[in-house]
């Protein structure tokens, strides 16, 4: 956000029922805002998509609709709903690779990678969440590109360590008619973007074997326990650039559902 004329913004709204106003948060969800991804010093080229990067901010606009679809099918415990947003621009004022991070956690992150910007402001919104002590917290970003080459565009990848929590988010999505498949995720894909002066890096120098994988284990770092009550969400299929034979081109709505479905069941 440090590229941009706009200001990021880390924006939190704790929604209360009435007879429980002095509750504690029961879960957080988590939406990556990025309005438009230029891809900073990493500048993505026109056979990049670039032309819509408008929609890297899908992951903030589907957690905004499943709660407040949740809501509306009668929610009655207090959540918490974080928005990362910021523009991913160049300039003079911009971080550049090789930039060293340091997070409120203490977690050092080198950049590598500007385009890798969406973990990058996640982080921020999983430290948010985590210091309430919530019992389930949900991310959800169009975060890589290695999601949808592993899972194509009609399915969302999804993790989580949490197993149970994970067959149980399997089941609300087939309740919901929305397709989504699990990943692998362990505390050691924690290891698999390494930094000689850095904890991590926020990516690889060259592609990943595992880049969704090393993605979800770079924002497991942010979290006191990752491997209970956790689930991230890597949207595939939340926007189509073109369209195919079940979609318009365009934004699809996919996973509002299930979320809704998940953040009333847990």
């Amino acid at each position: 956000g440090r590229g941009s004329v706009n200001p990021p913004v880390l924006l939190s709204i704790k929604v209360f029922p009435k007879n429980k106003s002095k509750s504690p948060i029961k879960a957080a969800i988590i939406g990556k805002g990025i309005t438009f991804d230029s891809g900073g010093y990493i500048l993505k080229g026109r056979d990049s998509g670039i032309h819509y990067m408008k929609a890297d901010m899908t992951g903030a606009a589907t957690v905004t609709a499943a709660l407040a679809l949740a809501m509306q099918q009668g929610l009655d415990e207090p959540i918490e709903l974080i928005l990362c947003c910021a523009e991913n621009m160049v300039s003079g004022n911009a971080y550049k690779p090789g930039d060293v991070l340091t997070y409120k956690n203490g977690v050092t992150v080198e950049i590598i990678n500007t385009d890798a910007e969406g973990r990058v402001v996640l982080a921020d919104g999983l430290l948010r969440a985590d210091a309430n002590n919530p019992q389930i917290i949900i991310d959800v970003a169009t975060l890589t590109g290695a999601a949808q080459t592993a899972v194509g565009k009609d399915y969302c990848a999804f993790f989580s360590m949490d197993q149970a929590l994970r067959t149980r988010t399997m089941s609300y999505a087939a309740e919901c008619n929305e397709d989504i498949w699990p990943l692998p995720l362990e505390l050691w894909h924690q290891d698999m973007i390494p930094s000689l002066v850095a904890d991590t890096a926020n990516a690889l120098t060259s592609a990943s074997p595992a880049g969704a994988s090393s993605a979800a284990g770079f924002l497991s770092r942010f979290l006191k326990n990752p491997e209970q009550g956790w689930l991230h969400f890597d949207l595939a299929n939340a926007y189509m650039a073109d369209g195919n034979a079940l979609w318009s081109g365009g934004a699809t709505g996919n996973m509002v559902s299930t979320l809704a479905k998940t953040l009333l069941a847990e």
